[in-house]
């Protein structure tokens, strides 16, 4: 079992993030959450992931604190959640907020996310009540209700990129590094330093 990573952060993919550790590159899937908090390419990151054996292969899923980790394993305990499933659940909203909608009842929060139906939601909610009640959830960035993502502008700037073509993840890390530059703020312009930023990134 690998139980975390220590590496440069070597590129990112649509299906996740490469990490060199001494010269061995490991394909990490990580939730689209984290892409926007990743350093530079080729600037230390650390991972604690979960490895899984499948008919094609092994995957390995990394996340930024342990509460991301154990949540994510508690999300494949559940009857009918898969890796996919427990990953887009972790991309669209904090392990603070599931435990929120879990402990409250609240299936609205968990259909929220595309692939979480109402059945499935309810099966969540009632297999893991009790375990994420107790469970203690680290700060992350976020009040216990705040989802993740990208709000406002940034969201409308990542799907302009999106439709032109470019990853979500890439998109998405792209209009983080550039929104501290953009002025204004505003989805054009946010728009327009991404783009530029990624060209100098294609053509380094």
């Amino acid at each position: 079992m690998i139980a975390f990573l220590n590496g440069n952060l070597l590129e990112i993919q649509d299906d996740g993030i490469i990490v060199d550790v001494h010269g061995v590159g490991y394909l990490v899937r990580v939730p689209l959450s984290m892409v926007s908090h990743l350093p530079p390419k080729g600037q230390p990151v650390r991972l604690y992931t979960h490895l899984i054996w499948r008919e094609d292969g092994p995957a390995l899923f990394g996340f930024s604190s342990r509460v991301e980790l154990e949540t994510f394993r508690s999300l494949l305990n559940v009857a009918g959640v898969g890796p996919r499933a427990a990953l887009a659940i972790l991309s669209t909203v904090t392990p603070g907020t599931l435990r929120r909608a879990v402990v409250e009842e609240n299936e609205n929060i968990l259909t929220a996310v595309p692939g979480i139906g109402k059945k499935t939601a309810r099966r969540i909610i009632l297999e893991l009540k009790d375990k994420l009640a107790d469970m203690v959830f680290e700060a992350d960035g976020t009040d216990d209700t705040g989802e993740t993502g990208t709000p406002g502008n940034e969201g409308e700037a990542v799907a302009a990129l999106v439709a032109l073509g470019y990853a979500q993840m890439e998109a998405r890390r792209a209009v983080r590094q550039v929104r501290q530059q953009a002025a204004s703020g505003s989805t054009e312009e946010l728009l327009r330093s991404a783009l530029q930023w990624l060209g100098r990134q294609k053509n380094a």
